[in-house]
């Protein structure tokens, strides 16, 4: 018999995992219909045109799952929820992944970028999500102090560029990005905090279902997931961590 507690998490993996599913496919066709690929060059692995837009299906599908259990009240009613917290990793997530998609469509400077990255790092670390001190063992705790801004801003915006650069092989950024959530998800309910666990439950699902599609041993990936899903991978998983 299933657990009570682990209904919302069950809940938020699920139903991203099958809005992902259904979703991506038709991601798909709006994209090559519009001619939205990545085309094939000499530094890249694949041989035809690959739709780019992946990443607008995990966005949908992740989002669609946390404010169905933020509408149930799961949120809400959890214990150690933090409003401002949460807003600023789903708010940002949403920022980062309009700057993807905007750069996926419009092909942005990249000075552009990292400024845009790092304005909206900051007003992520403005609303709680920052990292004010880390744990090292046999020293203790070592505050940051004002140094905590550069620091999650670079955590953050690092983050969403690093699972950018690993999105080269078909599967390699959803699948990471799978078990890292994954095991965010186990740690945070270790930790007892349900409201990260939710994200990270919902962030999994999404990336699982969306392999269907990117990773196929036998063929061609069918869609990549694009900046606009890796710079949102990136932040989500570096925010609820």
């Amino acid at each position: 018999m299933l657990h009570q507690d682990a209904v919302p998490y069950l809940f938020a993996f699920t139903a991203s995992a099958l809005i992902v599913w259904c979703s991506t496919p038709i991601i798909r066709k709006i994209g090559l219909k519009a001619g939205l690929t990545d085309k094939p060059n000499a530094r890249k692995m694949h041989t035809v045109p690959v739709v780019r837009l992946g990443g607008v299906s995990i966005f949908l599908g992740t989002l669609s799952a946390l404010l169905l259990a933020w509408w149930i009240g799961w949120f809400g009613v959890l214990p150690t929820f933090k409003e401002y917290e949460v807003w600023g990793v789903t708010i940002g997530g949403a920022a980062f992944f309009l700057l993807g998609l905007i750069d996926d469509l419009y092909d942005l400077p990249a000075l552009g970028r990292l400024i845009a990255q790092l304005a909206i790092a900051a007003a992520a670390w403005r609303v709680g999500v920052r990292i004010d001190f880390i744990s090292i063992p046999f020293i203790g705790i070592v505050k940051f102090g004002v140094f905590s801004l550069p620091i999650t801003i670079t955590w953050l915006a690092g983050m969403a560029n690093a699972v950018n650069w690993i999105d080269g092989l078909d599967g390699l950024a959803a699948g990471v990005s799978t078990i890292a959530a994954a095991v965010i998800l186990v740690t945070s309910l270790f930790m007892k905090q349900p409201a990260a666990a939710l994200i990270a439950a919902a962030l999994a699902g999404g990336c699982l279902a969306f392999l269907r599609y990117n990773f196929k041993p036998s063929s061609p990936a069918e869609i990549f997931m694009g900046d606009g899903g890796a710079y949102y991978l990136g932040f989500t998983l570096a925010g609820v961590s």
